[in-house]
Formats: structure tokens, sequence, C-alpha cells
């Protein structure tokens, strides 16, 4: 059986790989159970959907510090730097639990601690991606990222699933508690890898030199730089909703803790089952499966406003959750088959902040104003917006149209001159 599974999935042939993918699935449940917990609890205790969005965008807005991450993974040993924000990660989630099971947790501890989470995740996330290049040969490289992304996205699946039922029983302090088993297990899998992994820079001081070896490879490489653009909107219009789930489950389907968390493990397991399926496509699929993935992840949230009841919202959940997990995941396959490794770390942070950065301060904004405006606006107006983006990117986008026929970065050269 095991072999059958390394026949249909290449990348777990290598053992750095499994590592790699077992810390990046442990760290993956513990950051999506953490922001759970997190969305949860200052929802009642605040009240507020505003506060919700603060503390989202506590967590999310150091991406935009991603491409300083970019540089010191492209200066420093990525597994160092994964094993060490690692263990950062585990020291700030039980933290958390500690404050929960004392009883004395209060928003602006929430809001703190994911600031600190945010800043830990905007430097091991770019190491973390670059290290993916450098444990398989290339060969299995499109099937490692898929895999690498489908632990990233589907985690959204089994924290939920796991937590709910502690959140029901313990209440926050539970869900905490397994965000911080997770986060150490996060730690113990990559402790095992051993690959020698850096990019091309060789003095940290030049950051401004260094952060614009990766622009000019982006400015000058229009196909990357279109594919960085599609992306940009992407996360802004149709990923930017978790602030307001909790006052969509209570204001519109009338179930605050059920609704929620179904919600969030609808996403999950179409996440999970997305890129399970994406893993085993063949890829000359990929470029038509990255285009259909676009247009629905602008019908979802359309669908997902008229929903009028929790198995309606959880059926439109799923539907996010698989498109945008597999339009993300075939993105990421995009970029990390072109990008020299070089500048790979750079790159690959300022993908992140273009999708984590963007999506905090949407974020923000969506969840601040569905305490005044109706969520179902609020999913129904970006939802339709990113759909004629997506149109226009199949009547006018050159280099775009080619990726959807072809499923690759026309990329002429190795830099992109």
């Amino acid at each position: 059986m095991f072999a059958a599974i390394q026949e249909a999935l290449p990348a777990t042939r290598h053992r750095e790989f499994r590592a790699l993918w077992g810390g990046t699935a442990s760290s993956s449940v513990a950051l999506w159970t953490l922001l759970l917990g997190n969305a949860y609890i200052v929802f009642q205790l605040s009240d507020s959907s505003f506060w919700v969005a603060v503390s989202t965008f506590a967590s999310m807005s150091p991406f935009v510090l991603a491409p300083i991450g970019g540089v010191v993974a492209d200066r420093y040993q990525r597994r160092v730097l994964v094993q060490v924000t690692r263990v950062g990660a585990f020291v700030v989630t039980f933290a958390l639990f500690l404050l929960a099971f004392l009883d004395v947790l209060e928003v602006w501890m929430v809001v703190g601690m994911a600031l600190a989470q945010g800043l830990l995740r905007s430097v091991e996330l770019p190491a973390d991606q670059a290290l993916i290049a450098n444990v398989v040969p290339a060969m299995d490289r499109a099937n490692a990222i898929t895999l690498h992304t489908m632990t990233q996205q589907g985690s959204r699946a089994v924290g939920p699933l796991l937590s709910a039922p502690l959140l029901a029983w313990r209440g926050v302090e539970g869900a905490y508690l397994l965000a911080a088993i997770f986060a150490l297990l996060a730690f113990t899998s990559v402790r095992r890898l051993r690959v020698d992994s850096r990019g091309g820079v060789t003095r940290f001081s030049d950051v401004a030199a260094n952060l614009g070896g990766g622009v000019r490879y982006v400015a000058s490489t229009r196909p990357v730089l279109m594919l960085f653009l599609i992306v940009a909107a992407h996360c802004t219009f149709t990923m930017s909703f978790d602030a307001m789930l909790p006052g969509f489950a209570q204001n519109e389907l009338d179930s605050s803790k059920i609704g929620f968390t179904a919600m969030n493990a609808g996403i999950g397991i179409g996440a999970l089952v997305g890129t399970a399926w994406l893993a085993l496509s063949p890829a000359r699929d990929r470029g038509r499966i990255f285009l259909v993935c676009g247009m629905v992840s602008g019908l979802a949230p359309i669908i997902m406003a008229a929903s009028t009841g929790v198995p309606w919202a959880v059926g439109s959940a799923v539907l996010m959750g698989s498109s945008q997990a597999m339009f993300m995941a075939l993105s990421g396959v995009f970029l990390q088959e072109v990008v020299p490794d070089a500048v790979r770390g750079r790159v690959m942070s300022f993908y992140l902040m273009s999708a984590g950065g963007l999506m905090a301060f949407a974020n923000f904004a969506f969840g601040s104003l569905s305490d005044v405006w109706s969520a179902p606006l609020l999913f129904l107006v970006p939802g339709v917006v990113f759909t004629v983006v997506m149109a226009f990117s199949l009547a006018l986008g050159t280099n775009l149209r080619r990726i959807y026929r072809t499923g690759a970065v026309a990329v002429v050269s190795p830099l992109g001159s």
C-alpha cells in the first residue's frame, strides 16, 4: 500500500520531504486551531466583529513584512529558521492556553499574542516555502508543492473538527491546548531535516539591495507579475472573510457556535478534498483547472451571501474552500517551477505578502464593516468583483491566457530577462 501511495504521490518517496510535510501539516493545524479559538473568544468577550477583525489583522498584518523574512530565508540556513520559529510558535500558543486556563484572558492579550504569532510566521513561511524545492528533485516538485498546499489548506478542516468538541466541553482553553500540542509536533518533525538550503544573499545588512533583487525579478518577468496580480485580487476579494464568520453565524444563521465551527470545517474539508484531487490530476490539466477554480472562487461567496441556514452555508463554505485552495496551490506550483533558487525566498515572500498582507487589510475592512453593513452584502460584492476580474483576465490577459492554456508560466530565461 505504501508503494502504491508513493507511486501516486512521488514526492512522498523522499525522506526530507516527508519530514517537512509532516511539520507543515502540524504547524498548519496549530495555526488554524489557534485562529479559530482567537475568533471565538474575542467575539464572546466583545460581541463585536470589529474586535474579531482586529485580532485577525494582528495575525495577518505581519505578512506585510514577509519580504524581510524572505531576505532572511535567502541569507541563513532555512531549516534552522523553520525550527526556531516553530519553537516560538509553541511558546506563544502555550501562553494563550495558560491565560485561558487561569481565566484571565482579555481581548488585548489575544491581539498581542496574535501579533507575535504573525511575526513568527512572516519569517517561517518564506523559509518553509523555499525549502520545498530543496528536498525533492525537479521532476517531483509540482507534486510536492501541491501536497504542501493541501496540508496548509486542508488543516482548516482538521483544526475545527478536532477543536469544536473541545470548545463545547472545555471552552477556548481546550482549543488552545490542542493548538499547542500540534505546534510542538511541528517542531519535532522538522528536527529531522538535514538538507543544506541557502539563497543568494551574502550580507543581510544590504536589506534594500537584497529586496531589490526580488522586486526586479518579479517586475521584469511579466508572466510572473501577472500571476502575482491575479493572486492579489483573489486573496483580497474572495479569501478575506474570516473576521465576518462569527457574526455571520450568529446574526444570519442564528447559530453562533455550531454554525461558526461548521463553516470553518466546511472550508477546510473543501480545501482538503480539492487539493487531494489536484495532487492526483495530470499536469496537462492544470491551466484549465486554474481558470475554473478562479471563476468558482468568485461565484462561491455570492452563493454564501444567499445562505439562509447552516446546511446551505456549509455547502457554500465547501465550495469556497475547494476552489480557493486549488487556485492558490496551482499559483504556487507555477511560481516554484520557474523562480531561480537564488531569489526563491524573496520572491515567495513577496507572494506571501501579496496574499497574506492584503488579506489582513481586507479582512479588517470587511470585519469592521460587517458591524454596520450586512455580512451577506460583504460576501456578494467582492465575489462579483473577482468574477469580473477573471472574465477580464480571460478576455484581455495574454500572459494569463497562456497559463490557462498550457498550465505553465512562460519565462524566456532563468532570470526572466
